[in-house]
């Protein structure tokens, strides 16, 4: 079966605008309003609100529109979360408040401006109840604080004590009319209206590092790229450019999926409570019934193989939908903040121009979407009105444990990634097709990577940057290429790509 997406699969190549050596012979030599580094969801929403408000823009993409983490997701639009807003209540408390009914509130805006957008463009997009149940009698009571707190915050949920669901369910809290879409059909769509609006796409180059001069912020990388920009917005997943260190307040979470054809799938968008997850949903791809399948979330290049994982999904599934027929297995990478909500705002000095976006636990194209707008208006000078109570907060001193927990987790990959060594890397006349070797240790910080035996990439376990078999970055934080063994007598150990 395919590592790419049913969401790609069925389609023909992807979106590009080929990169010229000089960016000045593409008309990329004057100074933008605003450079967008990323073209996924977050990046394309950004970009789009800042052209319809008439502002100069240009995307840089290292890859292609779409082609990580919004390109891979299941395609869900939703204020209910699994068990995060329970999660978040737990861990926030009381004083908190203020800043959950800000999520929510941002949750509902991204729905609204989605379905809108949907409908503008004509990209389908289905209203489906979104329910989060208790696959086991124990996990009743997660759902009950999921449904209380839910609640609490506004959201018109139903409580269930005998769901009717396709799978064992012993209780589940439902909210009525969210969204299910295919994600790519909805990048296609923004990167349209962003070229329509004006705006400009530059592909395949890799952005490694931001210069500031005066109110102009040079955004430079791979093969000579230099583009100008008085705002520089970094939708990148992780930052690729950190001077606050974002990634030491991140966890790298990666997941799995697995579509399937099947003849009669289900109409609800739902998600176990209890662990492992299980996250399922409907759909339709090229006129055939659609189940995805996903869960077996873990922390980047740590645990059991990723292969297992999969299968894993595979048995629940011919165990609980025996008439599903697999088209496509494949993972996504997303990364969850030490206080549970999105990281989103400036980077700070000495680069007061450049703006982040990250943290989003799996809801990117819910808390993507929120932050491009909440990016765009504070731009703009039209701020949308939850931004302020959600993503400006001060480090706190209960977060301290959650930190000290991802450095030690940082350090156990490390350790693990060590002992076990590199397992079942690729065969040398594999990895020499194209020359070389890559030398697995990784180029952000020096963590030793470990073989991702499902999607034949290497994958750090320290903060989350994966390559692939032949060197290249796939996911930072990392931006440069691994290090090359050399060929058999021929190269040097150490060349570089």
């Amino acid at each position: 079966m395919s590592a790419e997406s049913v969401w790609w699969q069925h389609r023909g190549q992807p979106p590009t605008q080929p990169a010229d050596p000089d960016p000045g012979q593409a008309g990329l030599d004057e100074t933008f309003d605003t450079v967008v580094v990323g073209a996924g969801v977050t990046g394309l929403t950004t970009a789009l609100a800042l052209v319809r408000a008439g502002r100069s823009v240009l995307v840089v993409e290292a890859r292609h529109p779409g082609a990580v983490t919004t390109g891979r997701t299941t395609g869900k639009v939703s204020a209910l979360q699994g068990t995060t807003l329970s999660s978040l209540t737990s861990q926030h408390g009381s004083g908190g408040r203020r800043r959950l009914e800000a999520y929510v509130e941002s949750s509902l805006a991204a729905l609204d401006w989605v379905a809108a957008f949907c409908e503008e463009t004509g990209v389908p997009a289905e209203r489906r109840d979104a329910v989060t149940y208790a696959a086991a009698p124990e996990e009743v009571p997660t759902v009950r604080d999921e449904h209380e707190a839910a609640a609490s915050l506004g959201l018109d949920v139903a409580w269930r004590g005998t769901p009717d669901l396709p799978v064992p369910a012993h209780a589940a809290t439902v909210l009525a009319d969210q969204l299910q879409l295919d994600p790519v059909a909805l990048v296609l769509a923004l990167l349209d209206q962003v070229r329509a609006g004006g705006g400009r796409l530059l592909t395949g180059r890799r952005v490694q590092r931001l210069r500031q001069r005066g109110e102009v912020v040079h955004v430079l990388g791979e093969d000579g790229l230099d583009v100008r920009g008085e705002h520089v917005v970094l939708a990148t997943g992780t930052p690729v450019v950190d001077r606050r260190l974002h990634f030491a307040r991140l966890t790298p979470q990666r997941s799995y999926l697995v579509a399937y054809r099947h003849p009669a799938p289900p109409e609800v968008m739902a998600l176990s409570a209890g662990s492992p997850g299980r996250s399922w949903r409907g759909g339709e791809v090229d006129g055939d019934g659609l189940l995805l399948m996903g869960g077996e979330g873990h922390e980047t290049g740590r645990g059991r193989r990723e292969s297992t994982r999969v299968d894993r999904l595979r048995s629940w599934t011919a165990e609980h939908f025996p008439d599903a027929v697999e088209l496509a297995a494949w993972s996504a990478q997303d990364y969850v903040s030490l206080d549970g909500l999105p990281l989103v705002g400036g980077l700070g000095s000495p680069t007061s121009r450049v703006s982040v976006a990250t943290g989003y636990r799996k809801w990117g194209l819910t808390s993507g979407v929120a932050a491009g707008l909440a990016l765009a208006g504070e731009q703009t000078g039209a701020p949308v009105p939850w931004a302020r109570d959600l993503y400006t907060r001060a480090p706190r001193l209960r977060d301290l444990p959650a930190f000290l927990g991802v450095q030690a987790g940082v350090a156990a990959g490390e350790v693990g990634s060590l002992a076990r060594g590199v397992r079942r890397p690729p065969s040398r006349a594999a990895t020499e097709a194209g020359g070389c070797a890559a030398l697995p240790v990784c180029t952000h910080l020096g963590g030793t990577l470990r073989w991702n035996d499902h999607e034949q990439t290497y994958d750090c376990p320290l903060h989350g940057s994966r390559f692939s078999a032949d060197g290249e970055v796939l996911e930072g934080p990392a931006t440069r290429s691994l290090a090359r063994l050399p060929r058999r007598g021929g190269r040097h150990a150490g060349e570089t790509t």
